[in-house]
């Protein structure tokens, strides 16, 4: 039985008040990695002499920060994927919401306000991206092998020349390689939620969950001081249940009556009878009723994963001056999670492939050249597996392989997007890289060489989408008012090919001086030129508008009619001064252009337009005489294009510049002060170019949007006086609808950041940032501007925005124990003797989102996206005290509660055809606060082995920190009816307190 817990617990809210006045010039300095970073070692202690130094400021050179192997072995990490420790670097932050039970993150990192598409993950020096440019994070959500990495090299804001690809930030893993004797490690974690404590939205008892995750590394030699390798597997087997929150129409809306959250009658509808077999499927709310015939339902989702790793590598040593290794990584994963509900879960299969082979050819000490080849087969596939059995007669196209998937407003997505999809990357990489020492010069420059082959194929949107205006425009009540008899659906026709074969070529050269005018003043230059190739695809599937006003069809040929990358030149500039002649000061400063390239994951939703694929949209019509058949809602109705501004595209470019004061104290102690800002120029931006009238322009300057005159029932007086005889799209012959994508957004990044470090000294290390930041842009990528032809409009706080941001990092060892300063004899000290904590500590205040509505009416083609705001109210809800009064939220209702985190009062439904004024991303979602501690001890056995004992614990503290809302839109089907569980929070951001057991044992 589950059980309602109290609704009244506030969502910690932001608590740190800062007053930060700093002001700086434009300087950046670029980060140079020495010739020994290339040279590939044979042992360990030749890899951590290639390492960049990070520790101290005696050398005037900007570095990486690192991630180095105490923190990859030993810090707490909830699933073991290594990427997470790049968060505790400052200005890096990952601020999507995972599963909250397994504790992942997604891999979508935002690296100083870059989106998560534009950072470059590389694996000894391979970029390692998949198709869709995000991380390597296999099917079931992680990343593993942190026992076989030696260390992450994280550039946060600026980097040198040799990097390109994408402006955002660069994580660079090397991996462990052999040594000259053998040495080991066996580990195994295990989980059981008998020890955990439940979450916020469980029962009475937390949902079954067990983790084991097992391996080994092993390295040593194959030929005496000449050839080593190291392997190194891992395995998780993961069994994962969750509560899963869904709403559903609630037993009464079933018969047609719409009640509120008390259950009393506030309005009666007629149910239409092909509607009755469909609210059949939905299973009946279990929790509690939310009002206008919507209840919450609860249920256990299963959700298994399991995922197989490993890693080779094999260093050789020709000569005292040539050296090679091969590394080659896979994994293979599985895992059945997502969907829109519990009983439409998605099963996914990934299968990556890794390989890496250097070349290095020392000609003196002051010439070192390095070759590396690197090929990359990230593969996936997706498979809905729905727990219900829909028979065939109700698809809403019949040739379908799936049902397809009905959209209600305040009611959770019943149904599939799409089939069965697949994607496989083949990616070709060179690179070659020479480092010449010069006198007072260290030059380095070299080429890389990149090609893609990506094969893809889905079935999105091919079984019908039906999104309906409220829940009486589904039940299909006939005189219940015209604005709940509009509908959008989309779907494709028979005959759509959405498989796709695009191939690319990237081409990259660069040029790095590192100056040293004086010994504790050296000058960073650096240039790069990148280009890549058109996408274009194997059998010539590839559709061009050229304008979209006049053009009556998508017309075959290249995505664009220029190679906007042609012209792509990138300087790195930077300087870098440590005053006196102790080094224990250096002050830093910079600046670099840095470019996002057209690859194939911007232009991914083409594979599903026309003419090749044959999907078409239809907005604000009645669907009654059509439903359920799709097809033939959707037959007669031009097929939806996907193209590129065909004349004007340009590459995303974004400059950064920085300042940072460096200093370095007694007993350790580092700190440093910085400053960190970029400027996004032509960024691209997506959204549906042609569903919209021409506007009007009023005597206020506002904007509206007139209706359709023959397409309105009951019409007011004033809808007469404007509106028009025709008011469809802006060219008729696209009315299926264009997708468009271009390259006018523009993004603005400032940033004031604080870090100490304290070095490793009696087994205690501690490592702290807080930065204070603002990330502002036009858009997010995703399409859902109001009036995209006015993008000033929707001009606000980025997604990832984050205005505090605080992490630490430590271990520390007890003092007990012998040669400890207490119980240092005795069986006391047998007993405490030992134990070492380590943790990490993460704030940040919440993300923003945006107030929204889902309602539309006969007539109308523009939808606004935004509510307005009521005379004299500011755009920021108050998520403090109690709501006001209006209509079917009462007055008195405390703010800052999953039940109602805000208030929905300040906004007022705007007027038809026009855009509404409140602003995009003005509601800030609760602050996220989560701490992980690791309690160990390290036995010896004889030797060099020793068996590690580990207990992590996450979230020791229990602390709960909720999700934004799943409910944004304050008003939903007739105008001016207003969501009744509007701000309702619904999940977690983070996981509860959860225990895990760990032995290592060493040799």
């Amino acid at each position: 039985m589950l059980v309602s817990h109290r609704s009244d617990r506030k969502p910690q809210k932001e608590s740190l008040n800062f007053v930060v006045a700093f002001f700086i010039f434009l300087f950046f300095g670029s980060r140079i990695q020495s010739a020994a970073q290339e040279t590939t070692g044979s042992d360990s202690s030749r890899q951590r002499q290639n390492a960049v130094p990070t520790d101290g400021v005696q050398s005037s050179r900007r570095t990486a920060s690192r991630i180095d192997e105490s923190q990859l072995v030993g810090l707490p990490l909830n699933g073991r994927s290594y990427n997470q420790l790049a968060t505790l670097e400052a200005g890096v932050s990952d601020t999507s919401s995972a599963s909250a039970s397994r504790g992942l993150g997604s891999g979508g990192l935002n690296v100083s306000g870059g989106r998560g598409t534009s950072n470059v993950f590389l694996l000894d020096g391979t970029n390692v991206m998949g198709w869709g440019n995000q991380g390597p994070r296999s099917a079931a959500g992680t990343q593993l092998s942190s026992d076989s990495v030696l260390q992450v090299l994280v550039f946060g804001s600026n980097y040198s020349a040799e990097y390109g690809r994408g402006s955002g930030g660069i994580l660079n893993s090397i991996t462990r390689s052999g040594t000259p004797e053998i040495h080991g490690t066996l580990f195994e974690y295990l989980r059981n939620s008998k020890l955990d404590a439940r979450n916020f939205f469980d029962g009475l008892e937390p949902p079954p969950f067990k983790r084991n995750q097992f391996g080994f590394t092993i390295t040593g030699p194959l030929r005496k001081e000449r050839t080593f390798f190291m392997f190194g597997f891992e395995a998780l087997r993961d069994r994962l249940s969750e509560t899963d929150i869904t709403t559903f129409p609630d037993r009464d809306a079933r018969v047609g009556r719409i009640t509120d959250e008390k259950g009393n009658v506030i309005r009666t509808v007629e149910v239409n009878e092909k509607v009755k077999p469909y609210l059949k499927l939905f299973p009946e709310p279990n929790f509690e009723r939310l009002g206008n015939g919507v209840g919450e339902h609860r249920e256990t989702r299963f959700q298994p994963s399991d995922d197989t790793f490993f890693a080779l590598r094999v260093d050789h040593q020709f000569s005292l001056r040539d050296s090679m290794f091969v590394r080659y990584n896979f994994d293979d994963a599985k895992s059945l999670s997502g969907g829109t509900t519990y009983l439409f879960p998605g099963k996914q299969d990934s299968r990556q492939q890794y390989l890496t082979v250097v070349e290095t050819h020392i000609f003196s000490p002051r010439a070192i050249h390095s070759f590396r080849f690197g090929y990359i087969r990230p593969t996936e596939e997706n498979h809905n597996v729905p727990l219900i059995q829909i028979p065939r007669e109700r698809f809403f196209n019949y040739d379908s392989p799936d049902f397809g998937q009905i959209n209600i407003p305040r009611v959770s997505a019943f149904g599939n997007m799409g089939g069965p999809s697949a994607a496989v990357l083949n990616s070709y990489q060179f690179s070659d890289d020479v480092v010449l020492q010069r006198g007072v010069h260290t030059i380095k420059f070299g080429t890389e060489i990149h090609r893609y082959h990506t094969d893809t194929f889905t079935n999105f949107v091919r079984g019908g989408v039906w999104s309906f205006n409220s829940l009486e425009s589904f039940l299909q009540a006939p005189d219940d008012g015209t604005e709940d008899k509009t509908t959008a659906l989309s779907g494709a026709l028979p005959g759509s090919d959405y498989s796709v074969f695009w191939r690319q070529t990237l081409l990259g050269f660069y040029i790095n001086d590192s100056y040293k005018i004086l010994p504790n003043l050296q000058l960073d230059l650096g240039l790069r030129y990148e280009f890549s190739t058109l996408i274009h695809d194997r059998n010539g599937k590839s559709a061009y508008v050229a304008d979209p006003l006049r053009d009556m069809e998508p017309k075959e040929g290249p995505y664009l009619d220029h190679n906007p990358s042609l012209r792509n030149l990138s300087p790195r500039l930077g300087i870098s001064w440590s005053p006196g002649t102790r080094g224990k000061t250096a002050i830093r400063a910079g600046f670099g252009i840095y470019y996002d390239q057209l690859l194939p994951y911007t232009i991914s939703t083409f594979r599903g337009g026309a003419p090749f694929y044959k999907k078409t949209v239809r907005n604000n019509f009645d669907h009654r005489p059509y439903f359920p058949d799709a097809i033939a809602a959707l037959t007669g109705t031009p097929m939806q294009a996907h193209v590129l501004n065909y004349h004007d595209f340009m590459t995303p470019m974004v400059l950064r510049y920085d300042f940072d004061f460096e200093q370095e104290f007694p007993g350790g102690w580092n700190t440093r002060f910085s400053y960190v800002g970029s400027r996004g120029n032509y960024l691209s931006r997506r959204f549906e170019y042609n569903f919209f009238p021409f506007p009007e322009v009023r005597s206020d300057g506002t904007l509206f949007f007139p209706p359709q005159c023959d397409q309105l029932e009951k019409p007011e007086p004033q809808e007469l006086q404007f509106c028009r005889a025709y008011a469809g799209p802006m060219n008729p012959a696209l009315a299926g609808g264009l997708d468009y994508t271009t390259s006018d957004g523009q993004s603005f990044y400032n940033s004031f950041r604080i870090a100490a470090t304290k070095r490793l000294a009696s087994g205690t290390s501690f490592q702290a940032s807080y930065v204070l930041s603002k990330s502002v842009d036009d858009a997010n990528g995703l399409g859902v501007a109001q009036y995209p032809h006015f993008r000033s409009v929707d001009r606000g706080l980025s997604d990832f925005d984050t205005r505090h941001q605080v992490s630490l990092n430590y271990f520390y060892s007890l003092p007990f124990g012998r040669n400890r300063r207490w119980l240092n004899s005795g069986i006391l000290s047998n007993l405490f003797g030992g134990w070492r904590i380590g943790g990490i500590a993460r704030y940040r205040t919440g993300t923003p989102f945006s107030p929204g509505m889902n309602v539309r009416k006969n007539g109308y083609l523009f939808e606004t996206r935004r509510p307005n705001l009521q005379v004299g109210q500011g755009n920021q809800p108050s998520t403090e005290g109690v709501t006001s009064d209006c209509g079917a939220i009462q007055a008195g209702e405390k703010l800052g509660t999953p039940r109602r985190y805000f208030d929905p009062c300040i906004y007022a439904f705007p007027e038809f055809g026009t855009i509404g004024n409140a602003g995009r991303n003005t509601i800030t979602a609760p602050s996220v606060f989560g701490t992980d501690v690791s309690l160990q001890r390290d036995f010896g056995l004889g030797a060099d082995r020793r068996l590690q004992f580990r207990m992590e614990i996450f979230n020791p503290l229990n602390h709960t920190a909720f999700s934004e809302p799943r409910g944004t839109a304050i008003f939903t089907g007739a105008p001016g009816r207003i969501n009744p569980s509007v701000g309702r929070i619904s999940s977690t951001s983070t996981t509860s307190r959860q225990v895990q057991f760990a032995l290592r044992l060493s040799f």
